[in-house]
């Protein structure tokens, strides 16, 4: 058993670095807990407590008898829990992916014929054996998860915290690891905490808890938060189409044990009379309209044409042709190591294509005109505070200080970067503020058309409705915006037009809508469709269309 008994953490002095106070939580072998709640409320303080890479001030952390606050019982436990920490960069110490997996075992001075049967076993179970011999530092960060989760895999724990451990991966891999942490549970009987903003991965847990302010505010079973809490639930998980839909089977009596994937819903709401009534209320939210059209319609304001590129030997993108016109918003999606990333750096005129073009509205684009905001915001951040941070871009395009000092105050309320996170070290942030922060900088530089990869990744539910709404005011005033995700059900409502990448190209391009009613368009390119699409779908399999 995991025991958290009272525990409370503080970073540096005063009432303000208290993250945790009083926190108590268990966790059973075979018992999968969410912990949820806002950027900032002490998920990832937490998860770092779990295996005793952090200490806590007050109380204590046990597991399986042995206690944290113990150097020695400290190095045991560390072996008993793997945790896949938010940044999967910050687990890779090899340059090779089967070196990296093989480093945990190594450690426990294993036979070395062993150490390559956990490696194989740990790559197959992460859905990676075709990346035994890539180089890390040319994985997508989707793929550097997988490596990271097989990484502590092949260590074979008792219990594994995982820390947003989805937030990079394409729909394909989230609904392959959804079911591995199902399996790990339930079949290897491991005991995990899983930190997240989905609603899916929450509501399929045995036990979900709260953090709020440092403090577990509620704990009960998932049909419990559907049923019972419906306000804490709206303002702790981003509920899309389809997660209305599961909340609404929930509160009808589906049981979430029987499995949350739109198949298994789907063959309930078909088989009782309770799910047909669900299907029915459902039906209006499978068919809502998708964003309006763009308000700037013309020729492109950005785009590229018969692009190529490559990292050495290794092709990325071969003949990519996309536009988007003046107050556009496109998604690009793909599954991991598509090339979404390297698309981005070349429309912000990041890097240079070895053939084709880029332009912005007819010319190559200049460094800043392109406001480029990374998949991991720390590596936009490298000032001593969050103000000289933002200020960076602006000063470096040689503007006098008082129109520095105008632009960052504008950009930091757009941002909404109060006047306190301003004189912090952006390395004190938590993941939701790293990337308002990231994006202020950009802002500040006031560019005439803006690439955003993975922009909502790790935020909680008032940072994605934040980002959304500044994706809308961007585009309202006249920028093309492109975003890179893969979370197609997460934007389908946000956008005016889909590009879907496969194998380097662009697959095909359409409005949400018109993509959503072709599931198979999607599969082409290696991605899961639409939950809502799937559920559909599967409704009318089973004679129980929407």
């Amino acid at each position: 058993m995991l025991v958290v008994d009272n525990v409370s953490y503080r970073y540096g002095d005063g009432a303000e670095g208290l993250a945790l106070r009083g926190v108590s939580l268990s966790v059973a072998p075979g018992e999968c807990v969410a912990l949820i709640g806002p950027n900032g409320s002490g998920k990832s303080t937490l998860a770092g407590l779990l295996n005793g890479m952090k200490r806590p001030c007050e109380g204590t952390v046990e597991v399986d008898g042995l206690t944290t606050c113990d150097k020695a019982s400290a190095r045991r436990v560390r072996a008993l829990v793997g945790v896949v920490r938010q940044d999967p960069a910050c687990q890779l110490v090899a340059t090779i992916v089967a070196d990296d997996v093989a480093f945990g075992p190594r450690n426990l001075d294993l036979a070395e014929d062993e150490v390559r049967a956990r490696v194989a076993r740990a790559l197959e179970q992460a859905g990676i054996a075709d990346l035994a011999q890539a180089e890390t530092s040319a994985l997508s960060g989707g793929q550097q998860q997988r490596v990271a989760l097989a990484g502590v895999l092949a260590m074979e724990p008792c219990y594994l915290v995982l820390d947003e451990a989805t937030a990079m991966l394409d729909s394909a891999a989230r609904r392959s690891f959804r079911a591995l942490v199902r399996t790990l549970a339930r079949e290897k009987g491991l005991g995990v905490v899983m930190v997240t903003h989905d609603a899916l991965e929450a509501l399929a847990a045995d036990r979900v808890a709260v953090l709020e302010d440092g403090q577990v505010r509620w704990e009960g079973a998932p049909a419990a938060l559907a049923a019972e809490a419906s306000a804490l639930l709206e303002k702790t998980l981003r509920l899309d189409r389809y997660a209305r839909a599961v909340v609404k089977a929930l509160r009808a009596g589906y049981d979430a044990a029987d499995g949350l994937e739109p198949e298994d819903v789907a063959a309930w709401c078909a088989g009782t009379e309770a799910g047909r009534r669900v299907a029915r209320a459902v039906a209006g939210l499978a068919q809502r309209g998708s964003a309006s059209q763009p308000p700037h319609p013309g020729r492109a304001a950005l785009g590229m044409e018969d692009v190529s590129f490559s990292y050495g030997e290794q092709a990325v993108l071969n003949g990519c042709t996309l536009s988007l016109g003046a107050g556009e918003r496109v998604l690009v999606a793909g599954v991991s190591g598509a090339g979404k990333s390297t698309l981005s750096l070349l429309l912000a005129g990041l890097e240079e294509p070895d053939a084709g073009c880029v332009r912005l509205h007819g010319k190559a684009p200049r460094a800043g005109e392109v406001g480029m905001v990374f998949q991991r915001p720390e590596s936009q951040l490298f000032m001593d505070t969050v103000r000289d941070d933002v200020a960076f871009g602006p000063r470096n395009l040689g503007l006098a200080e008082e129109e520095v000092a105008r632009r960052v105050e504008r950009a930091c309320e757009e941002l909404g970067l109060d006047a306190a996170l301003l004189e912090r070290h952006p390395a004190t942030l938590s993941g939701g503020q790293a990337r308002r922060a990231a994006l202020a900088g950009i802002a500040a530089m006031e560019p005439r058309a803006y690439v955003l990869d993975e922009p909502t990744a790790g935020l909680d539910v008032a940072g994605r409705r934040f980002l959304h709404a500044l994706v809308g005011r961007l585009a309202q005033a006249g920028a093309p915006v492109a975003v890179m995700s893969h979370d197609l059900e997460e934007w389908a409502d946000e956008v005016d037009a889909v590009v879907l990448l496969g194998a380097g190209r662009v697959a095909r391009v359409g409005a949400p809508g018109a993509l959503a009613a072709h599931p198979e368009t999607f599969e082409a390119v290696g991605l899961e469709p639409p939950e809502i699409a799937r559920f559909a779908r599967a409704c009318a399999e089973r004679g129980c269309a929407l």
